[in-house]
């Protein structure tokens, strides 16, 4: 059995000669025009993405990675013709007459997302910390002079408390750090999500940016990258993505 893998929805403005050969998805890709609007999908085998074999597959990085990136940028190349609803990796419909059901009952907020969001673009700011930079850095802070220190266990034990306040300092420091770069974000951003920190990143930030704003958002991190790098705090800048992280927004 087939199913059709559905990579996005778009206003209906794309042109019919679009092509997705170069975007590594191992199936055709195909323009399809439902209920007003445009979608693009793949006849794929149903077996590639459900049962039981496919839960092995889809937890294999090996096999699992190439084809998410494919996804992406299927999507990636339909944002250079129109604002894009992106649609999460494996989104599957039984049939044609199924997808054209689920599109005409989205009509009214896939009309409006088009509307609120034409003309934005999703990037993504990150912040991770070096922490023995960072350590040392609060250390510098807290005893600017340096100080005496004397040799043996006493100068040991002196060095061990110091770097103990310095790691208890790193906390409310780093929560007024990232407050700062917040500060700088917001004027360029309609909208600034908070997303959950996750490794060694201790900040993640997904901007909702007009196109003519970007640049400015850029100019923005520029200006706080270098202070940021001499507290042991690195800035990220990556886009623009699809608006998944504004899907769900009003």
């Amino acid at each position: 059995m087939d199913a059709f893998y559905c990579f996005c929805f778009a206003p209906a403005c794309l042109p019919s000669d679009l092509r997705f050969d170069d975007c590594g998805w191992e199936d055709p890709i195909e323009i399809r025009r439902l209920a007003g609007f445009d979608v693009i999908l793949s006849r794929v085998p149903l077996g590639r993405f459900t049962g039981a074999e496919a839960e092995q597959r889809l937890a294999d990085l090996e096999w699992l990675v190439p084809r998410a990136q494919a996804h992406d940028r299927v999507i990636t190349r339909t944002m250079e013709w129109a604002t894009v609803l992106p649609l999460t990796f494996a989104t599957l419909f039984s049939s044609l007459p199924a997808l054209a059901l689920e599109v005409a009952a989205r009509r009214r907020a896939l009309l409006d997302f088009f509307e609120r969001l034409a003309g934005r673009e999703e990037w993504a700011v990150k912040v991770t910390m070096d922490r023995e930079r960072a350590i040392a850095a609060r250390m510098q802070s807290l005893y600017p002079e340096g100080g005496e220190v004397p040799a043996g266990g006493r100068g040991y034990l002196l060095k061990q408390r110091r770097r103990g306040e310095a790691e208890q300092a790193i906390g409310p420091w780093l929560k007024g750090q990232v407050a700062r770069l917040d500060e700088a974000l917001r004027p360029n951003c309609e909208t600034l999500l908070i997303r959950p920190p996750r490794d060694e990143v201790v900040a993640i930030r997904a901007c909702l940016v007009t196109r003519d704003r970007a640049p400015f958002l850029s100019e923005a991190i520029e200006r706080n990258r270098d202070d940021f790098a001499e507290q042991g705090l690195d800035l990220h800048c990556s886009g623009p993505w699809p608006l998944y992280s504004f899907c769900g927004t009003s």
